[in-house]
């Protein structure tokens, strides 16, 4: 089996159609399938620089946003094999990272970072809101990074967009509210210990969170879980993983199951609870995925499963698409 670190999205219409959009090198490739039968590929762009992301509008078609190779920002709309593409930016534009599509209430956002001071490795975190047809950017925070740049989650719950990321090694939380369209003062959720990824969910007033943590020269899934009472209250947390290359920690809630996922080198481990983090089963190994190519996806929908969250998923790309590490 084989890992691999390229993004891939998915997003499923309706659960009638699956549009899979993947970076390989320097072009954009877009797979289609529908419930009918239909599959086609098309390539969207062939001058990919590296960031996208997807996001389902209200009409049912996908919108894409993409950096070039000349560091200008992209739109792509499409619906089925229409698509149209139109530059937002050109020129003088910094290449960004972590780039993060969100749409709340109809209104479109787009979060990023991109480098202030490479010297220091000071990054900033900008959040635009499209207004009739015009972005408006905000200023969210400044980082530092320790040793490379950690993700960062965004979570949209249709009332406030959640934002978990990284200052130096501290996992810092902040929160928008999208109708009087402003970020609270941030929240620090962990110590500055050596940290690596992040992952996070929301659900019935609490926060799941998952990192990976430098033990003994090796790393381990750490968890914790947070209570709004109204502020956040830590109430518990675990050690999910062995000491070990633990990497991409990944929490899906299925079922009434919260499943944390992650990967050891080529290899995909899980744990469960059915209690909402406060005890954890044993570690179980997906073998099945031997000498298969896996890719950590983000998934998005625009059905809504009061028994499922899933935002990114360990899953096979070939020959079939399916989720992997958790039932």
């Amino acid at each position: 089996m084989g890992f691999y670190n390229d993004r891939v999205a998915i997003a499923d219409v309706n659960g009638k159609e699956i549009y899979l959009i993947r970076k390989q090198k320097n072009k954009l490739l877009l797979h289609y399938y529908s419930s009918e039968g239909e599959i086609f590929e098309k390539v969207l762009a062939d001058n990919l620089l590296g960031e996208f992301d997807i996001l389902i509008q209200d009409d049912n078609s996908i919108y894409l946003i993409y950096q070039d190779i000349d560091k200008d920002l992209n739109q792509i709309k499409f619906n089925n094999k229409e698509s149209e593409t139109q530059k937002i930016t050109r020129g003088d534009f910094p290449e960004i990272y972590e780039l993060n599509l969100i749409n709340n209430k109809g209104i479109i956002s787009m979060i990023y970072l991109y480098p202030l001071d490479s010297f220091y490795k000071i990054f900033q975190i900008e959040h635009n809101i499209l207004k009739e047809n015009k972005w408006e950017s905000i200023l969210v925070d400044q980082v530092r990074i320790s040793q490379v740049l950690n993700p960062i989650k965004v979570v949209n719950n249709e009332v406030v967009i959640f934002l978990a990321y990284y200052y130096e090694n501290q996992i810092c939380l902040k929160t928008f509210n999208i109708d009087d369209l402003e970020w609270k003062e941030s929240i620090v959720l962990t110590d500055n210990k050596e940290k690596l990824y992040l992952d996070f969910l929301h659900e019935d007033g609490r926060l799941h969170l998952v990192y990976s943590e430098a033990v003994d020269g090796n790393y381990v899934i750490k968890y914790k879980a947070f209570k709004e009472d109204p502020s956040l209250v830590e109430m518990y947390g675990a050690d999910v993983s062995r000491k070990s290359n633990s990497s991409n920690p990944t929490l899906i809630l299925n079922d009434g199951l919260l499943w944390t996922i992650w990967n050891e080198s080529s290899r995909i481990y899980s744990r469960v609870s059915n209690n909402k983090g406060e005890t954890w089963g044993e570690i179980k190994s997906w073998e099945g995925t031997v000498n298969k190519k896996i890719v950590r996806y983000k998934y998005i929908s625009n059905e809504k499963r009061k028994d499922r969250i899933l935002h990114n998923s360990f899953g096979t790309i070939y020959p079939e698409i399916r989720f992997v590490g958790f039932e």
